[in-house]
């Protein structure tokens, strides 16, 4: 069964462009929306972004997704 919060949680946070714009953009905390992406990551075998403390970016499998 497809993970559609996951899913709606990456597109958001590719959209805002961080994790913390897309919490507050959705209306909830910023471990949950890390947490929605961590459970897609895993689901589909492969990360979708690269992180850092400073920075964010799609991985070329985020980018296909």
């Amino acid at each position: 069964m497809p993970d559609f919060e996951g899913l709606a949680m990456f597109a958001k946070v590719a959209e805002e462009g961080s994790f913390a714009a897309a919490a507050r953009a959705m209306g909830v905390s910023v471990t949950i929306v890390s947490r929605g992406v961590a459970r897609l990551d895993e689901r589909l075998g492969a990360r979708l972004f690269n992180r850092t403390s400073r920075r964010l970016a799609l991985t070329e499998f985020g980018r296909t997704t």
